[in-house]
């Protein structure tokens, strides 16, 4: 009964932050932009080198620059059972080479994931709170995956600070309440970036590939992730062992530091409800990562 109830609590949640608007006013829009050349952020960008449209109209770039505001980051661990053992052991040592990398004003969160969720550490700047907390994980249990981004999304703070998910998962989602649209259209409308970690196994594919063939092993990613990251404006890392989990734990929050921050001013009078952007590179080379819109609430009379 007490589930039943949470459940009810959390869609409620959903559904009411489903009016929460893009990181913007009515008169200025920014959009957190990342440009990857080579694996790596690229640098030395200007508005001339931007090209962005809303709702299919080209507009003027007021301004690029490189977000210096502190960050609140969000670790969402997934501690289910599959991850026992020396997966468990190598996300913990990257979550504590990640805090190593935080800076005096940033924050962080600890929200952990199995069969239920649980808010470990709430934001802090304690990083040492964090380091005990991650030290005493075990892993049991299945996965409630969607139900942990819901959470982290809703420690977001209101002040003008940079909040990041980094979500790690091993594999799919069995345990949780609120549906995958939900949770997308919550964080496409948060304004919080989702960089997923992944490492999941490879698995047999039922389908023979020739005749008198070996079916070949296939990594099955599942949907949510890219649709969380698209989202959101995010990434997906992919780690082919758990050696990899410390260095891509650390070069997510590295991107994350290195993005843009493009504010323009709506031509027009902004119509409310969903704004689609897009941001493309012109006379420059890079991967562009960018939110897919923002909303505009009704004024209130």
């Amino acid at each position: 009964m007490m589930r039943l109830a949470l459940a009810a609590a959390m869609i409620a949640a959903v559904l009411d932050a489903s009016q929460v608007p893009f990181r913007s006013a009515v008169d200025v829009v920014e959009v957190d932009v990342s440009v990857m050349r080579g694996g790596k952020p690229a640098s030395g960008l200007t508005a001339a080198n931007f090209k962005l449209t809303d709702n299919g109209v080209e507009q003027a770039i007021a301004g690029v620059s490189l977000e210096r505001l502190p960050l609140n980051v969000f670790l969402v661990l997934d501690v289910s059972g599959s991850v026992e053992g020396e997966r468990l052991a190598s996300l913990v040592d990257a979550g504590l080479g990640l805090l190593q990398t935080l800076r005096s004003d940033d924050r962080a969160a600890l929200v952990t994931f199995s069969e239920a969720v649980r808010v470990d550490v709430a934001l802090t700047k304690d990083a040492p709170s964090i380091e005990r907390a991650l030290k005493a994980l075990s892993a049991r249990g299945g996965t409630s995956l969607r139900d942990s981004v819901h959470v982290a999304l809703q420690l977001q703070p209101l002040e003008a600070t940079r909040s990041v998910v980094i979500l790690f998962t091993d594999g799919r989602d069995t345990m949780s309440w609120l549906p995958a649209p939900s949770v997308v259209d919550e964080a496409r409308r948060r304004g919080v970036v989702i960089q997923v970690i992944e490492l999941q196994d490879p698995v047999i594919s039922p389908l023979p590939i020739g005749p008198g063939q070996r079916s070949e092993p296939v990594r099955i990613r599942p949907p949510i992730l890219e649709q969380l990251t698209a989202a959101s404006g995010g990434r997906i890392w992919s780690a082919a062992s758990p050696r990899d989990l410390r260095s891509l734990f650390t070069q997510a929050l590295e991107e994350m530091r290195a993005r843009y921050l493009l504010t323009f001013t709506p031509s027009g009078r902004p119509q409310d409800g969903w704004h689609d952007l897009k941001v493309t590179l012109q006379h420059a080379r890079g991967d562009v990562t960018a939110r897919t819109g923002y909303f505009v609430a009704p004024k209130t009379r």
